[in-house]
């Protein structure tokens, strides 16, 4: 097994929530298999949404806005796995890991969709208060598939710290 570079996006407003306690779990599990873990927080980061003017389809993907987004795009390039960590808010991730993700079409069209380089591999880790995790699998799925992503795995569910952990460890 070759050591991965895991970047993990914390969709949580929540700095030391649920979400946050299986997201420190998995950043466990990957560390104890040799992997380097970048964990951002999204909420304590300014990115704004998407303004879908196309200008990085046409400048070699760089987007108009400069914000705190520039970082995560630096991260993702660097990163080999992209965790996606939320709290379920109406039926999906939260509007902070929203935004993130639709930004992310910029440097996407950077790395060019399809390519060696804007392949990746990716889990999700969710809480909710029930179990109705199937709008957020759909969009997670949809994603992950358009793009061709590996997918390792998911954990939904508050209190699956172990499932996390084992999670974590397994990618390698």
């Amino acid at each position: 097994m070759r050591m991965k570079k895991i970047l993990i996006l914390n969709g949580s407003p929540r700095k030391n929530g649920k979400t946050a306690s299986l997201v420190k779990a998995f950043e466990e599990g990957a560390v104890s298999s040799g992997n380097e873990v970048k964990n951002l927080y999204l909420q304590g980061m300014s990115i704004g949404g998407c303004l879908a003017c196309e200008a990085c389809t046409k400048n070699g993907g760089t987007c108009v806005q400069k914000d705190d987004m520039e970082q995560v795009n630096d991260a993702y390039i660097w990163a080999d796995v992209v965790v996606y960590a939320s709290p379920m808010f109406w039926g999906t991730v939260s509007g902070q890991l929203k935004v993130a993700i639709d930004r992310l079409y910029a440097v996407q069209n950077r790395l060019g969709y399809g390519s060696d380089a804007s392949l990746k591999e990716t889990a999700l880790i969710m809480t909710s208060r029930g179990n109705y995790y199937k709008q957020a699998l759909d969009f997670y799925s949809r994603f992950t598939d358009m793009l061709k992503w590996k997918n390792w795995g998911t954990v939904l569910g508050a209190g699956k710290e172990d499932e996390a952990r084992q999670l974590g460890a397994s990618i390698g």
